[in-house]
């Protein structure tokens, strides 16, 4: 890619396309990069925009509707602001916008339109986090073999292409790390994580629990750490200076009845939590494995969100990356195991480049 800007186009309705994005956003930056973050809700209609949270609350409440609206993912042109559009196309051409990295496929109706009437050469990836097609990018099957598509993971070579993180720091070993397991159901806080909490607990495990609401957390036991999302946060607002961010974090405290919320000092706080613990117990999520990579972590996977998530599982657990929960619990939640795996993540963590190596040439060839 050309070294002059780079736009970043990101979703909100998933945190799996948000936070990468914003991980490559803040590495390029880093290094004199030009870059402008844009999602895709911004362009909803706004009565659509004000139904999402009322649809996360619903998948979060009971994991087989967010089964069944999985199935049911379809494109979103209706959902999209022609006037919003219109200024964004605009804006584009007015700036000479050319070079793109895109993290859902539902943006691809909007680059066609922008394909249509931009005067230059146009250079697009497709940054896909997952080991096949996410609903985003199946229900554009006809569209996306056009664009440059980006795998970081491909079924048929058990390693890894890339990874993705706001720096380029080492992984930390295994032997420093704080003991504590994190445990989270993604940014939409569904699947069956929640029911392994007690579990774990029992067994003697320090734990840092990721809620989707504060009424989540329970009293505090002196082991188990609750952490959440800021509550009126959303991924499609703007901090003060117009910019999309990363998201405020708050560390729970329930004493006595009465629950606290302590905000974390920034975003790296919180993957200062991740680079720290001794494994992740969540859905194989595909934004799950780049942290389980990025961070050196075991990944301990439980159900599945759709079609892609399974396979997303199945390629970990190929690769030697993590563990299925059930399994892990037949093993007696062997330590040991986690740390065989660790090994196996360090080996591939130390042979493959930084996604915004190849995202951004440079012009320093050091991240040529």
């Amino acid at each position: 890619m050309n070294s002059s800007s780079v736009t970043l186009l990101a979703s909100g309705n998933s945190l799996g396309a948000y936070i990468p994005a914003m991980h490559l956003n803040t590495y390029l930056q880093d290094r004199g990069v030009r870059t402008d973050v844009y999602v895709l809700e911004n362009l909803y209609h706004e009565e659509i925009r004000c139904k999402i949270n009322s649809t996360k609350k619903a998948f979060h409440a009971d994991f087989s509707v967010a089964l069944m609206g999985h199935k049911m993912a379809k494109p979103v042109d209706s959902s999209l602001n022609e006037a919003e559009v219109q200024l964004l196309l605009d804006a584009w051409i007015r700036d000479g916008v050319s070079h793109f990295a895109v993290f859902t496929g539902f943006w691809l109706p909007v680059l066609e339109r922008y394909k249509a009437i931009a005067p230059s050469s146009l250079d697009f990836q497709l940054i896909r986090l997952d080991v096949c097609d996410t609903p985003s990018f199946k229900v554009h099957r006809s569209l996306y073999p056009d664009y440059d598509n980006v795998w970081l993971y491909e079924p048929s070579r058990l390693y890894p292409n890339y990874y993705i993180a706001s720096n380029e720091k080492e992984v930390l070993p295994y032997a420093q790390r704080d003991g504590r397991i994190l445990i989270h159901g993604g940014g939409w806080g569904i699947g069956t994580y929640a029911s392994t909490i007690a579990e774990l607990r029992q067994c003697g495990y320090l734990l840092d629990v990721i809620v989707y609401d504060p009424s989540e957390v329970e009293e505090d036991d002196g082991s188990t750490r609750y952490f959440g999302t800021e509550a009126s946060w959303n991924p499609w607002s703007r901090d003060a200076q117009g910019r999309h961010s990363f998201p405020p974090m708050n560390q729970y405290v329930r004493e006595d009845g009465i629950l606290r919320a302590i905000p974390l000092r920034d975003y790296s706080a919180y993957t200062s939590l991740m680079r720290n613990c001794t494994a992740i117990i969540s859905k194989p999520g595909g934004a799950t494995l780049n942290d389980s990579l990025s961070y050196g972590i075991p990944f301990v996977m439980l159900e599945p969100f759709g079609h892609h998530e399974l396979q997303n599982s199945n390629y970990w657990e190929s690769c030697g990356f993590g563990i299925r929960f059930a399994e892990w619990k037949a093993l007696d939640y062997s330590e040991q195991h986690l740390e065989e795996i660790y090994r196996r993540l360090l080996e591939q963590r130390s042979k493959i480049n930084h996604l915004g190596r190849k995202t951004h040439a440079a012009e320093n060839s050091s991240y040529v």
